[in-house]
C-alpha cells in the first residue's frame, strides 16, 4: 500500500457524480500532481483523501490508516493539508499558526524568512495581504512534514493560487525537497512550474504522464518541544469573543428578568429557574470559537489535525459559573452546588449547540433549518435540573 492510497473513489456533488471509480497511489518520496480544467474533480480528490467529504463508494488511506470510507467510518493520522480556501482565522498570529500546524514549538524565523514573512511573525493574519495569507496556508500544509523524522503525507490543493512568481518557484523547490526526505505529496495544480516538479502528473480524465524532475535536498526543521493544543483558549483571550457574545447574552437575560420579577421573593422552583436562566441563555449562543472557525473554512483544516475543533471550554465554564453566581446574588440565595450546576448546565448547552452547528455544515439549507428548530428542546434539561434541585 502506498503512503496515500485512494481506491475506487466515487463522489456525488448534489446529483452530479464528480468522481466515478477513481484510484490513485502516491508512494514515499514521490510528488504526484493532479492537473486539468477547473471543475474536473481535482479538489474533490484532495478533500476526499483528507476525509472531508462523504464518499458514495471507495476508501481513502494515509500512512496505512483508514481516513474515510463510503460507510462513514473514519480514522486519523498525521498529514499536511492546504485547501483552496486558506483555512486561516484572522485572529491567529502568523508564527503561532505555523507552530500549531507543526504541533511543535520551534524557531519559526528561518522558515518564515524563506517565504519573506519573517517581519510578520507576530502579526495577526487579518492584517496580511491575500498573497501573504496564502503563503501562511501553504506553509501550514508542508510544515508537518518538515518537522517529522518519519515520512508524512502532504495534500495541497492549488497552493500556487495567489502566489507571486518567486513564491511559486520556491514552492516547486519545496516539493522536491519533501520528496528527497521520503515524504509523499499529492498536489492539485495547473501551474507549469508545479507540474514540472512532479514525478507523475495525472491529467483528468485519467491520463497519466511521468516526469523527470530535478533532485531536492531535505533538511529537517529542528523542534524544541511538543506544542500544547491551546488554540481555542488563546483566541478567546485575544478576542474576548466568549464575553462579547455568550457573556452579553447572559447579562441581558439577567437584566430582563430583574426588571420583570421581584427576585428575592420568588418561590423555590421559580427562584432556581431564575438563577440558572442566564447560563442557559449564554450557552445557547454556542461555542464562541466556532464563529471564528467559520472564517475561510478553518474548521475543515482543524478537524483534520485532531478530530476535535479548537474550543475554550474552561473559559466558558468560568463564565457560566460567574453568571450563575451573579444571578444568585440578586435573589439573596447563594448555594455553591446550585452555582456549579449552573456552570455545568451552560457547558452542556454550549457543547450541544456546537454539535448541532457541525451537523448542519454539510446539509442543505432546509435540512439545516430543521435541525436549528430543535434548539428549544434544550430547555428540557434546564427544566429537569431546576425541578430536581427544588425537590
Amino acid at each position: 500500500m502506498g503512503m496515500i492510497e485512494i481506491s475506487d473513489l466515487s463522489v456525488l456533488r448534489g446529483s452530479n457524480k464528480v468522481l466515478d471509480g477513481f484510484s490513485l497511489t502516491v508512494n514515499e518520496g514521490e510528488v504526484v500532481c493532479l492537473a486539468g480544467e477547473n471543475g474536473c474533480g481535482k479538489s474533490t480528490v484532495i478533500e476526499a483523501a483528507a476525509g472531508l467529504i462523504s464518499l458514495e463508494n471507495g476508501t481513502s488511506h494515509i500512512s496505512g490508516q483508514l481516513i474515510r470510507d463510503s460507510e462513514g467510518r473514519r480514522g486519523r493520522t498525521k498529514f499536511g493539508l492546504c485547501l483552496q480556501d486558506d483555512c486561516v482565522m484572522g485572529d491567529e498570529l502568523v508564527g503561532e499558526r505555523i507552530m500549531d500546524a507543526a504541533e511543535f514549538n520551534f524557531d519559526v524565523s528561518a522558515f518564515l524568512d524563506d517565504w519573506n514573512l519573517k517581519h510578520r511573525t507576530h502579526d495577526r493574519i487579518a492584517v496580511l495581504s491575500g498573497g501573504q495569507r496564502r503563503k501562511v496556508a501553504v506553509m501550514s500544509g508542508i510544515i508537518p512534514a518538515l518537522v517529522s523524522k518519519e515520512p508524512v503525507a502532504v495534500l495541497l490543493d492549488e497552493p500556487d493560487s495567489g502566489l507571486d512568481s518567486n513564491s511559486i518557484e520556491h514552492l516547486s523547490q519545496c516539493l522536491r525537497n519533501l520528496a528527497a526526505g521520503g515524504h509523499a505529496v499529492l498536489i492539485a495544480s495547473h501551474e507549469p512550474k508545479i507540474i514540472d516538479s512532479a514525478d507523475r502528473v495525472v491529467y483528468f480524465p485519467f491520463d497519466e504522464k511521468k516526469n523527470t524532475p530535478p533532485a531536492g535536498r531535505f533538511e529537517q526543521v529542528k523542534t524544541i518541544s511538543q506544542r500544547k493544543p491551546m488554540v481555542g483558549h488563546r483566541l478567546n483571550l485575544r478576542t474576548l469573543s466568549g464575553f462579547a457574545n455568550n457573556g452579553i447574552a447572559g447579562l441581558l437575560t439577567l437584566g430582563a428578568m430583574i426588571a420583570l420579577f421581584d427576585a428575592p421573593n420568588l418561590d423555590g422552583r421559580t427562584q432556581l429557574g431564575f438563577i440558572m436562566a442566564p447560563a442557559l441563555a449564554a450557552g445557547l449562543c454556542g461555542n464562541p470559537i466556532n464563529r471564528l472557525l467559520m472564517e475561510n473554512r478553518s474548521h475543515a483544516w482543524w478537524i483534520t489535525k485532531s478530530g476535535i475543533l479548537p474550543n475554550s471550554i474552561f473559559h466558558s465554564l468560568i463564565l457560566y459559573i460567574l453568571l450563575t453566581l451573579l444571578s444568585s446574588i440578586t435573589t439573596d440565595y447563594t448555594d455553591m452546588t446550585v452555582i456549579l450546576v449552573g456552570g455545568i448546565l451552560g457547558i452542556f448547552t454550549e457543547i450541544t449547540m456546537a454539535i448541532m452547528t457541525q451537523a448542519t455544515l454539510r446539509l442543505s439549507r432546509p435540512n439545516a433549518v430543521i435541525i436549528k428548530l430543535l434548539t428549544p428542546i434544550l430547555i428540557l434539561p434546564w427544566a429537569i435540573v431546576v425541578d430536581n434541585l427544588a425537590t
